[in-house]
């Protein structure tokens, strides 16, 4: 069997890293190689023209936007090798978009060092810039440089108080240090900063679908501290619990419409909806229980795989809403996912009941 550190080491060099390695390869291998041949014939090398860059930036832009990593870095260095010849005021702005780029595709595979040196060179052309603070921040994440990180995020704020992103990077930092207030302020912010939900490549889903996500998430955080409470539970208590627990359905509502089926977000909407659904039947004295099966009703329409949802549905309409017709089809829906021999039995017995109660009804 492998060792571990084979294992490792295996994982490391992933296909894709192999490729971005060759491809630099190639391209200093295409410059020694024709730095030979021009000594050798005497010629000027001739660069791509300035002309070109352009071309290749938006190019290179579209393969970020895909994640071809690979051939989106060979289209930046190749840009980057025109300005060579000429930088100029005019071309800084697209100098500090193909360095924060490859900055970012090195951080992405994982080369955080390599990504730290292409990052100096876009911070010489501007240091203050707030991609370039963005990017330095979350670099310092990377390497568990936290406090460093927090400062980045909060410079960039200070340049664009709206930035989004920044808000919640800021978020996740507060949110991993259990300070739920302010991680909840920076999602807050995060989400009105993203109105037309923007795609950013680098990650699983715009910003304001992320951030609704997350914020969500701390708010379950704040209702557990309820829990340990060593006192009783005021009105006031109970009507924050109330609001916190409605707020987060509401967030992942949204965040599911935007980014529909993605399954962090459907699996805590479930979770939350199991948590409503049980308080429901506990309140069965004051509340119909049809209240609860409309819950379980939205569970499986979320995740039709959902056995317990669909038992729970089952009983209901069983033994509280006297509905035998409505339980067998539940009960068929559960042993067609988890094929037990109880559940089998149960369909039995209700087809029995249900076939009694149809002759009882021919009679009349």
């Amino acid at each position: 069997m492998e060792s571990n550190n084979q294992i490792e080491k295996k994982s490391y060099f992933s296909f894709d890293r192999w490729l971005l390695y060759t491809e630099i390869i190639a391209i200093i291998g295409f410059v020694v190689i024709a730095a030979f041949f021009t000594q050798r014939g005497g010629a000027e090398p001739k660069p791509p023209s300035l002309s070109q860059a352009k071309t290749f930036i938006a190019e290179a832009d579209a393969y970020f936007d895909e994640q071809n990593l690979v051939k989106a870095v060979f289209l930046y260095w190749q840009a980057l090798q025109t300005f060579e010849t000429a930088k100029t005021e005019k071309n800084e702005a697209d100098r500090l978009h193909a360095n924060l780029r490859i900055a970012e595709i090195y951080s992405q595979s994982g080369w955080l060092k390599d990504a730290k040196s292409r990052l100096e060179y876009a911070s010489y052309i501007q240091p203050k810039h707030e991609d370039v603070l963005l990017l330095s921040g979350k670099l310092f994440r990377d390497e568990g440089s936290l406090k460093e990180a927090t400062e980045q995020y909060l410079a960039v704020l200070e340049k664009k108080p709206n930035n989004s992103e920044a808000h919640y990077l800021l978020g996740v930092l507060y949110q991993g240090n259990k300070q739920y207030k302010e991680a909840s302020t920076h999602y807050t912010a995060a989400i009105k900063g993203d109105p037309e939900f923007q795609h950013i490549p680098s990650e699983k889903a715009p910003i304001g679908v992320l951030a609704r996500l997350q914020l969500s998430r701390t708010y379950n955080k704040m209702l557990q501290r309820y829990r340990f409470l060593d006192r009783e539970l005021t009105s006031e208590d109970m009507a924050e619990i109330s609001r916190l627990e409605a707020q987060s359905i509401i967030l992942l509502r949204e965040a599911l419409q935007k980014q529909p089926g993605m399954p962090e977000i459907v699996n805590d909407l479930v979770g939350l909806l199991y948590v409503r659904a049980n308080a429901l039947k506990r309140e069965a004295a004051t509340r119909p229980y049809g209240d609860a099966l409309q819950v379980y009703e939205q569970i499986v329409e979320l995740d039709p795989s959902e056995v317990q949802a669909w038992q729970e549905m089952a009983e209901i309409y069983e033994s509280y809403l006297i509905d035998k017709q409505k339980a067998l089809e539940m009960y068929r829906k559960v042993y067609e996912l988890e094929p037990h021999a109880t559940f089998l039995a149960i369909i039995k017995s209700l087809e029995e009941d249900v076939a009694t109660e149809d002759k009882d009804v021919g009679l009349e």
